[in-house]
Formats: structure tokens, sequence, C-alpha cells
């Protein structure tokens, strides 16, 4: 048996080899490992987008109630789920079959609705409002909104304060539950954490001890705020105030403002109205879009060069 050349072993340093040989053997096994996880994470999204464009070429108006189709979702879902992965198309299964059922939940009345709004079109606001009135779906007196999303303001500016008022000739048509805070009632809701009211109303005096429950009333946009008028030594003047249209608004994290301005009952001149008071108060200067929706109907975009 020939002898080993040990100084050629020497010279190849067995410990770094065999560290080579494990970085290799790492680096092959970490490129395979991210292969599959690409893999893996792009099959179902392809699935996903083929099972939707399908549902959308098929008949989706099967006027099923929401509440039941939710619960066969989640039923075929937790089957899914529990099921052994015999397949290697077992998640684009999956996958397939939540979009297909979440394509049936709108209705086919809300379907015939949509139709009757022209895709892509701005509507003058006079039209607008008759036509949102028409598509309306409740069987209850529903409530017309108004949503505007704002232009975001470039360059170095002050940051614009998120809350605001706007002043509706004839009130947003819905009934506002209003409270005046006292100690006994900032102790109540400190112990019960229970919010059982729309506005509160503070004195100035009052504001050191309704500090006590801001953590409760703040996240829920129920504190007392001087910048809305909630924080008042003539709370009998303010609550009329409220009652006579005077609204606070809010812009939300989507630079997004929503606001309810009056019933699907109401004639469109009283609407209008309102709509116009809200457009006095936000210039379309600072408006991106703007819609008008009912509590159930599709929305309809308003063409801002009618204003």
């Amino acid at each position: 048996m020939p002898k080993k050349n040990t100084k050629t072993v020497q010279d190849d340093n067995p410990v770094e080899l065999e560290k080579d040989s494990e970085r290799e053997a790492e680096g092959l096994s970490r490129h395979h490992s991210e292969a599959s996880i690409d893999e893996a994470a792009s099959s179902p999204d392809e699935e996903a987008e083929k099972g939707l464009a399908a549902e959308e070429g098929a008949d989706v108006d099967a006027d099923i109630p929401a509440e039941i189709a939710a619960i066969n979702t989640d039923n075929e879902i937790a089957k899914e789920l529990n099921e052994p992965a015999t397949k290697k198309g077992a998640k684009k299964t999956e996958s397939k079959k939540v979009v297909s059922k979440k394509a049936k939940l709108r209705s086919k009345k809300y379907h015939q609705a949509k139709n009757q709004v022209e895709a892509g079109k701005r509507y003058p606001l006079d039209e607008a409002v008759t036509l949102v009135k028409k598509v309306s779906l409740s069987k209850f007196d529903g409530s017309i909104e108004v949503h505007l999303k704002l232009i975001k303001k470039k360059g170095k500016v002050v940051s614009e304060s998120p809350k605001g008022l706007f002043h509706l000739p004839h009130g947003s048509g819905k009934q506002k539950n209003i409270i005046v805070l006292d100690e006994n009632k900032i102790e109540e809701i400190a112990k019960t954490k229970r919010i059982d009211f729309d506005i509160a109303l503070a004195s100035p005096e009052l504001m050191p001890k309704v500090g006590k429950i801001a953590k409760i009333l703040g996240p829920k946009g129920k504190m007392p705020d001087p910048k809305s008028g909630t924080v008042t030594n003539d709370p009998k003047k303010t609550i009329e105030e409220i009652n006579a249209g005077k609204v606070e608004y809010r812009i939300d994290a989507q630079n997004q403002v929503h606001q309810i301005v009056g019933k699907v009952s109401w004639d469109d001149a009283k609407l209008l109205e309102n709509i116009r008071a809200i457009f006095a108060t936000l210039p379309k200067s600072r408006i991106e879009t703007a819609h008008l929706s009912a509590s159930i109907s599709p929305s309809v975009s308003i063409d801002l060069n009618s204003l």
C-alpha cells in the first residue's frame, strides 16, 4: 500500500477544506430552499388570479345571504385545512375556492343597481344625487353620504388639523345623543368603560378631571375638544347648534373625509344644499375625488367641475 503524502495533506489544510465543503453545501441548500419558497409563494397567487378571472367571467349573481355564504366559506376552508395535502396542487385548489366563494357575496339586486352607474363616468352633482337615490337598495330610509379623497399637501408645510366643522343647513338627518359630563358621569365611565352617547360636552373647569377618561373617549372620537366646540360654558347653546346642523368631520389616515348629508327620502334640493355646504368648507382645489353613496348602494362619482 503506497505511503500517504503527508506534505500534500498539510499543504491542503484539511480543516480549511472541510470548512469550504460545509460552506458550499450550506450555500446549495439555501439556494434550493429559497427557490422552493419563491415557487410556493407565487403559485397560489397565480391560481388565485386565474380563479378570479374565471369568476368574473361567470354568473356570480346568486342571491345568497351574506351570512350563509360566509359560514359556507369558513366550512370549506376548515375542510381543506384538515385534509392531508396529498396532491401537489392542494394549496392552489384551496386558494381558488376561497376566491370563488368571496365573489358570490354580492346579490343580483346589487349588480343590477351597479349596472345603472356608468363605469368611469363622473356625474354632475345634481345628477349624482338623483342617481344615488335611485340605486339605493335598503328597505329602511338609508343615509346619503359624501366621501372625499383630499389632495396631500406637498413641501414643508405645517400639517393641518385632522378635525373641522361643517355647518349643514338641514342637519345630517341623524339624531345625536348628546350628554354634558359631570363628576358622576366621569366616574361611571372610568369604572364601566361604557360609552352610551354620540357627543360629550364639558366645561373648561372640568377638563382636568375629564383627563381621567381620555384613554377611553379619545380612541372613539368622543373626547371633548375646544376646536370642535364641545368644551363650552354654554352647553345649551352648543346643543342647539349641533341639532341645527353643526357637525364635526375628521380626516382619516387615508386622507379621506366621510360625512352623512341626509336621508334617501329627502328631496334633492335639501341634499344639494347640504353637499354644497361641505364643498364650501373644503373647496374643490383641495379635493382629488368625490363620491356619493347610500347606506346600501354602489357609489356614484361626482364631477368636481360641476360644483
